[in-house]
This record gives C-alpha cells, sequence and structure tokens, in this order.
C-alpha cells in the first residue's frame, strides 16, 4: 500500500513537471526581482520506499533480508535568493523526521533501531513567468542527509550513516496578499546508506537504499 501511494505522489510531481515545462515561454511581468529574499513555512510529510540491499551477521550474509521505515509528518523551511527574476538558490531543512527501521521478510518480528533524520539541500530554482498570482517553478540541486540520535533496539551500537543525495523538486506559489504566498512543493532526494551493529555478539552491516518523496504545504513571505 505505501509503494502505491507513493507511486501516486510520484506521477502527481511529474504531472506538476509538465505543467510548468508547458508555460516556460510564457510572458509577464516579473513576480520576482534580483535580491529578493523569500523564506517558506510548510507543514511536510516524508514519504518512503526502501530496499535492503545487503545484510550480513557476523560476516556471514543474511538471505532474504529486508527492512521497512514509517512515514513521518515533520515541519520544514525553506530559504530562497534570486539572482534575476527567474533564478533563485534555495536551502531547504527543516524538524528531523523520526524513522523506526523495522526488520522484514527474514528479518521480521525484529525492530532493528530507530533514528531522526533529514536533509539539508541547496538548489537552483527556475521559477515561470505566467502574468498570474500562480507561479510555478523547479529545481535541481544535492542533499547532505544528516542522521540524528540513533537508539538500539534490536541492534545495539546502532548506527546510520550520514550521506549524500541528488535532489529535484517541483512546486508552485499562489500570491494571496502583497508579500505573502500559499506554497505547495514535492521534492526528490534519494540515497543509499550503510547500518552498522550488532545483534548479540555477531557484528551487523547492511546497506540501504531509500527514496524519499517530501511533500510540502505551508506560506511564504517575500523580503
Amino acid at each position: 500500500m505505501k509503494h502505491q501511494i507513493n507511486n501516486k505522489v510520484s506521477l502527481a510531481a511529474f504531472f506538476l513537471l509538465s505543467v510548468t515545462a508547458s508555460l516556460a515561454n510564457a510572458q509577464s511581468e516579473p513576480v520576482y526581482s534580483r535580491g529578493d529574499w523569500v523564506i517558506g513555512l510548510n507543514a511536510t510529510r516524508v514519504l518512503t520506499d526502501e530496499d535492503l540491499r545487503s545484510a550480513s551477521a557476523g560476516g556471514a550474509s543474511v538471505p532474504n533480508a529486508n527492512l521497512s521505515i514509517n512515514n513521518d509528518t515533520t515541519v520544514s523551511f525553506d530559504v530562497s535568493y534570486f539572482l534575476n527574476n527567474q533564478l533563485a538558490f534555495n536551502v531547504f531543512g527543516g524538524i528531523p523526521a523520526s524513522a523506526d527501521l523495522q526488520g522484514d521478510g527474514s528479518l521480521s518480528g525484529l525492530f532493528l533501531g530507530q533514528t531522526d533524520y533529514g536533509p539539508l539541500i541547496l538548489s537552483l530554482q527556475y521559477h515561470v513567468l505566467t502574468g498570474s498570482n500562480f507561479s510555478p517553478y523547479v529545481g535541481a540541486g544535492v542533499g547532505r542527509i544528516l542522521f540524528l540520535d540513533e537508539k538500539d533496539r534490536a541492534l545495539t551500537d546502532f548506527d546510520v550513516e550520514d550521506t549524500w543525495a541528488p535532489a529535484i523538486q517541483a512546486g508552485f506559489r499562489w500570491n494571496m496578499h502583497n508579500n505573502w504566498s500559499a506554497n505547495f512543493d514535492i521534492r526528490y532526494a534519494p540515497f543509499k546508506t550503510d547500518i552498522t551493529g550488532n545483534l548479540g555478539a555477531a557484528p551487523v552491516q547492511a546497506e540501504v537504499r531509500v527514496h524519499p518523496t517530501i511533500v510540502g504545504i505551508g506560506a511564504t513571505y517575500r523580503f
């Protein structure tokens, strides 16, 4: 079920990208100018697909091992600086999401560990001129995925390694009043990382690939 929901969100993102591309040649008075700062605050849902690519315990491979990571809701913020009326640097962060790593497959029934995590993303955004209150944008960049406050469960000395991720986004803003706008965006930042710990006396090592879709809705203010 989670995979089906995430696939629908991804399709919505591609639809938004297509709409944005179709507007790319529109001409109008720009909403933003060089030197503008825009800050945003969003309620954010983190949806994950994950796959345990390899796992070993005591040096021996663990067959049919997998895991699942719960979705979570948190608060995110972002800050944009406009280089001209269409290009902006954007920094994205927020309150870390919480992740419970539950064993699946041959690891079913094991609560492996718990961690808080989140990306810090730097992107270059392109904002489309539409001649209306509707202002779509796309962006691409790189993110650092940080894992904080790891907690032991079935695994002791539980640790998840920080890592890098490519990041893409699509969204739109709707000007409501003067400098205030409503905002909706979708970000995608896939990554792989290593998990280590001990199961009893046996050292455990695993590589997991995670495909998070980050959906945010909130408000922005332009300075």
